[in-house]
């Protein structure tokens, strides 16, 4: 595969970019022949190449039985840069940015996307050396999100934190404290960078500090702290609410 193409898989994933941005298909590999499959007779209907391979080599292209019998090899998106962007939202009254931090686990990093898109995030921060990477795991299990949000990847969270700072945001950590407000009695700032760091450490210490606000999710039952996708999910949820 070309080094400007990357591989997704899933029928979903493959399906949001065939709606959205059908020119980045190139090729799409299955194991389907029956043209009544409702994604086969898209991909024919939009011409898009179709080669047909055995379940093993589909397997073995994405290191992955996932796949749902469907992979596309794709044009790689375009990724944001930041300074770029911060020009761009300057006139904005609002914005709301994710950063994640050592989000290495895959499937998290998909569901995160999947939750960003769905919420309407403006933008998705991520680190080229600290958390997982675009994947065909990571397509499948946003359904297409990773090829739908606006995305960032970034050499240093940090200094990256501190560019939007200086562009106005306030910058917020989930994470736990005595120092962290409630959820329930935060109100977002309209510019808005909100850090999400890994089920184990949380957001590393030097963008602790550097936060403006520390927000956590009060937990009421036995366990201690939700799945980092899932209190995604809620910190959005709360933004959105807030700012219908």
């Amino acid at each position: 595969m070309k080094q400007n193409h990357r591989l997704i898989m899933g029928k979903n994933c493959i399906s949001e970019v065939l709606r959205n941005s059908p020119e980045r298909i190139e090729k799409v590999f299955t194991v389907k022949t029956n043209s009544n499959d409702s994604l086969y007779k898209e991909l024919q209907k939009n011409r898009v190449p179709i080669k047909h391979v055995g379940k093993h080599d589909l397997s073995e292209l994405v290191d992955s039985t996932s796949h749902q019998s469907y992979i596309a090899a794709v044009k790689s998106r375009n990724l944001l840069n930041i300074h770029d962007f911060l020009e761009s939202v300057s006139e904005k009254e609002q914005c709301f940015v994710l950063m994640l931090d050592s989000i290495f686990d895959p499937h998290n990093f998909g569901a995160i996307l999947r939750t960003a898109e769905c919420f309407g995030v403006d933008c998705v921060v991520y680190s080229k050396n600290r958390g997982a990477d675009l994947t065909p795991v990571v397509s499948k299990v946003s359904s297409g999100a990773s090829e739908l949000t606006p995305l960032m990847k970034v050499s240093n969270l940090a200094e990256s934190a501190k560019l939007f700072q200086d562009e106005g945001f306030a910058v917020i950590s989930a994470d736990v404290g005595d120092d962290s407000h409630s959820i329930y009695d935060f109100n977002y700032p309209e510019k808005t960078l909100l850090i999400l760091g890994s089920e184990g450490e949380g957001v590393q210490k030097l963008l602790r500090k550097r936060s403006d606000y520390i927000v956590k999710i009060p937990m009421q039952g036995n366990i201690d702290s939700l799945n980092v996708s899932q209190a995604a999910s809620v910190f959005l949820f709360a933004y959105r609410c807030q700012n219908k």
